[in-house]
């Protein structure tokens, strides 16, 4: 095991254990060394002194010459154990008198040994004798060290062994240190996985003592408290969320069949008033012109107010079918290049009569001859029918409308400008808005449906184009549209697409749609990337399917008299490595869903969306400039 995986509780003893020592160590050193120094000066200074003493006591025989009684004074340090031998040197140097101490004599044991060859074993002084400034002579002494460095050493293992049990107990009470650091940090990592693994932030670590590591408790029992509390509100609002969403899908639910019911409704009682109405406006037309005989003069005006909420009932009728179809995405469009100043002249004779009725007239300003836009004549003529019709409606008698038209870089502008009281500003951003009036009583004395201009910018953005207005209270109205210029090369284009020969590797696809428009669109969206077929109901689609070979089938749910899921045995049948793709409007679910590749909706299906859905997954290759 490193020390890296040791435990604390182990390295702080080890830590405690090794510092002890060596502080013991060192201090034994240090001890050591100065008594050494010590023993050694002292033991020299002894020398030195005993030498001057026997010096002085040697001088009367040095002086009468009697070296028999400098042997005998010298013989007096045979007391001190230290000293080997001792001589005794006249002023000439000659040696006069020696005594040698003879000691006891062994080998010594190895530690004896090992110290005499590493220290010096011996300590010799001299003291010089003089007399009148003049040296007499010179005493002499050798002393052996030995006993010294023992010493010095016994006192060395001595501090080497108090360091060893000093060491022991370190590491005894680094042990101890357990239960007061150790314990409570592997308790509180204990308590911190299982609130982990738990996910109970209720869970409380205990409190041990009122130290750093308390403090420390303290303060990772107040984080799971702020926890919990934040948990739990978490919880109560994901509770709240998802009863919100419950009840907003449910909302949203009861929302669609509503109008899915409502959108029924209209255009079953639209589709069911209009025959009737149509015979009953008829017959009005035919009595207020003498078919049926003269009639009085009150009888007429009957007829004549009649006649006139019949045709009222009329537009409303045709104004909520219109509304019906851009809203469920199947009001019909015939998309042609149209140059757009004769239409906006025929508009003009068209509408005359209603001005005239309210004694306004039209009047074409700034005007561009030539410029051609893709529309559908029809739905354009709607447009500027409901554009002409307000502004004559609330222009004062007399005034005129003015109707211009501009070029705006690739944009044309139409502009119907009138000299009304304006719009107010409280009612501006809510003027395209179905049923929307500036004032309730505007329906008795103007007319209207409240639909006119909400069809309006339907029609116009379905052919490419916004619907805008200005306005300021007091001084009139100007509504405008812009729509693109059509391009000669545009048309060549798209006439290319519709002719050019279908490559060898285009997928064969066959569209079961009823409606042309959205199969326009869809036509639109492949371009010439598959070759896509049309049939418009499920007996000629069951035809097809039975004789030719189709790579996919895209297809419509809501068909005439059938269901759209009722071709799908026979695409199973017939076409079985064919992809089944369903193109609705709605959110319906297929029955037989292992047949169904993919399901897409109308509103927001995109041409890379249909693409793959029609293309198997192991032969798509990415659009240039795309990496999937």
């Amino acid at each position: 095991m490193t020390w890296r995986n040791l435990s604390i509780v182990r390295k702080l003893g080890l830590l405690l254990a090794f510092n002890t020592l060596l502080a013991v160590l060192a201090i034994a050193l240090v001890f050591s060394v100065g008594s050494a120094y010590s023993r050694y000066h002292d033991t020299r200074a002894q020398l030195l002194a005993l030498a001057a003493v026997v010096g002085e006591n040697s001088r009367a025989a040095l002086a009468f010459d009697d070296p028999e009684s400098a042997r005998q004074t010298l013989s007096a340090l045979a007391a001190k154990e230290e000293i080997d031998t001792v001589r005794l040197l006249d002023a000439q140097g000659a040696l006069f008198a020696q005594v040698e101490f003879p000691r006891l004599d062994h080998d010594g044991d190895l530690l004896e040994r090992l110290v005499q060859a590493a220290l010096p074993a011996t300590l010799a002084v001299q003291q010089v004798m003089t007399d009148g400034g003049q040296i007499v002579g010179r005493i002499e002494l050798s002393a052996h060290l030995l006993h010294i460095w023992l010493d010095v050493l016994a006192g060395q293992a001595a501090m080497v062994l108090l360091g060893v049990v000093l060491a022991a107990l370190a590491v005894h009470f680094g042990m101890r240190l357990r239960r007061i650091v150790t314990d409570p940090i592997l308790a509180l990592a204990q308590v911190t996985h299982r609130v982990s693994r738990e996910q109970d932030y209720a869970i409380r670590a205990t409190k041990a003592h009122n130290d750093e590591i308390g403090t420390l408790v303290d303060h990772f029992n107040h984080m799971l408290a702020e926890i919990q509390t934040r948990d739990n509100a978490l919880r109560r609002e994901r509770l709240f969320l998802e009863q919100r969403t419950v009840d907003m899908q449910l909302a949203r639910d009861e929302a669609e069949r509503a109008s899915r019911v409502k959108s029924e409704f209209i255009s079953t009682v639209s589709h069911e008033l209009r025959t009737p109405l149509t015979a009953i406006s008829g017959a009005l037309g035919l009595i207020a012109g003498g078919a049926v005989g003269p009639l009085s003069p009150q009888a007429l005006e009957m007829v004549a107010i009649a006649k006139k909420n019949g045709q009222r009932l009329s537009y409303l009728i045709n104004d909520l079918l219109d509304m019906e179809g851009l809203m469920a995405g199947k009001l019909h469009f015939d998309m042609r290049a149209l140059e757009l100043m004769p239409l906006l002249e025929q508009s003009l004779v068209e509408n005359q009569a209603y001005a005239e009725q309210h004694k306004v007239r039209y009047a074409i300003g700034p005007r561009i001859d030539g410029v051609r836009v893709w529309v559908d004549a029809q739905r354009l003529q709607q447009v500027l029918a409901n554009l002409l019709s307000n502004a004559a409606k609330f222009s004062p008698e007399g005034s005129s409308v003015e109707v211009a038209v501009r070029r705006r870089g690739e944009m044309v502008r139409v502009e119907v400008r009138d000299q009304g009281p304006g719009i107010p500003a409280s009612f501006q951003d809510r003027i395209f808005q179905k049923f929307s009036q500036a004032d309730a009583s505007d329906t008795r004395q103007k007319g209207g449906t409240g639909l006119g201009l909400a069809i309006s910018r339907g029609l116009i953005e379905r052919m490419g184009g916004s619907i805008g207005f200005e306005s300021q209270e007091g001084q009139g109205s100007c509504f405008f549209f812009e729509l693109p210029v059509w391009h000669p090369q545009l048309q060549s284009h798209l006439l290319e697409q519709r002719v050019s020969a279908v490559r060898p590797s285009t997928p064969r696809v066959l569209h079961v749609e009823d409606d042309e428009d959205t199969h326009q669109v869809v036509c639109a969206m492949a371009g010439d990337r598959i070759d896509l077929e049309h049939a418009t109901n499920l007996r000629e689609a069951r035809a097809r399917v039975a004789r030719e070979h189709f790579d996919a089938v895209i297809l419509d749910l809501t068909l005439p008299n059938e269901s759209g899921w009722s071709l799908l045995p026979a695409i199973h049948e017939h076409q079985p490595g064919a992809r089944v793709v369903v193109l609705t409007g709605g959110d319906e679910v297929p029955g037989d869903g292992q047949w169904v590749d993919a399901v897409l909706r109308k509103s927001s299906v995109s041409p890379r969306q249909l693409l793959d859905a029609i293309t198997p997954p192991d032969t798509r290759s990415a659009p240039e400039g795309h990496t999937p």
